[in-house]
């Protein structure tokens, strides 16, 4: 099935930089309308300014209460939502701090739920709409380390799933988003919040586990012109992500190795 793009509106959360901006830019390019999302209101404002009248900025925390039902207000009639916002967390789950972790939750999971609910109420009536959620390839695995994230993303994954099978008959689509590691401030911020100086997952990570954020905002495009459960933007991610859930010893004996 394809759809149409120009015209429609679509939300996008932590829209300031990396994949959120990307996506933005290449939705506007599209022809569509951008709601663009995030704390960092320099960012979001300088964005809008490149982006011209396509583009309206809605500042705030998607973990306040009342905040997305806000956005939603603020958006007028919204065809697209794209739940990106998110931080990771690099810290070992022996040493984890249980206060990080909720806020990961907060944002990573609870918030992106609370927007996609909210915002299918309005599609349902419009018969029409398209979900996406930022799950990432660790929703199908997870690396040491980096346990609350992957769980986090496993937890958005399966809600997404539900969500799917339940809007079917409302004529709505639901796709959750798989990056690999992009080339964005996301690691060094993950760092600075797990109490490290600096994140040194780029350099260690091989070329083509990176990609640009750009690659997976092209790849959204597509997923909403054409619309899709999954998006993959590594062929060979997705199929390694496979044979990792149906041989978990010799996943763990792999990623331990790279970790």
């Amino acid at each position: 099935m394809k759809v149409a793009l120009e015209g429609k509106t679509i939300v996008i959360t932590g829209a300031s930089s990396g994949i959120g901006a990307a996506t933005a830019r290449a939705c506007v390019a599209a022809g569509m309308h951008c709601v663009i999302n995030a704390r960092r209101k320099d960012k979001l404002h300088l964005l809008a300014k490149e982006l011209g009248e396509n583009c309206i900025v809605v500042e705030g925390d998607v973990t306040e209460d009342g905040f997305n039902q806000h956005l939603l207000d603020e958006s007028g009639d919204v065809y697209a939502i794209f739940a990106n916002a998110g931080h990771g967390l690099n810290q070992s789950m022996i040493d984890c701090d249980m206060k990080q972790c909720k806020e990961l939750f907060e944002l990573n999971v609870f918030s992106a739920i609370e927007l996609a609910s909210l915002g299918a109420k309005q599609m349902v009536t419009n018969q029409s709409g398209h979900i996406l959620l930022c799950a990432s390839c660790l929703s199908k695995f997870a690396t040491p380390k980096h346990g609350v994230y992957s769980a986090s993303k496993s937890a958005l994954e399966a809600m997404a799933k539900s969500m799917r099978m339940e809007l079917k008959k409302d004529k709505m689509f639901v796709s959750t988003v798989h990056p690999i590691g992009t080339r964005t401030e996301f690691f060094d911020v993950s760092a600075v919040r797990s109490g490290k100086e600096e994140s040194t997952f780029s350099s260690q990570s091989p070329s083509w586990l990176m990609q640009p954020p750009e690659k997976v905002a092209n790849a959204v495009v597509r997923c909403l012109g054409r619309p899709k459960p999954e998006v993959w933007t590594s062929l060979p991610m997705r199929l390694i992500s496979t044979s990792f859930s149906a041989f978990p010893k010799v996943a763990s004996t792999i990623i331990q190795r790279f970790s």
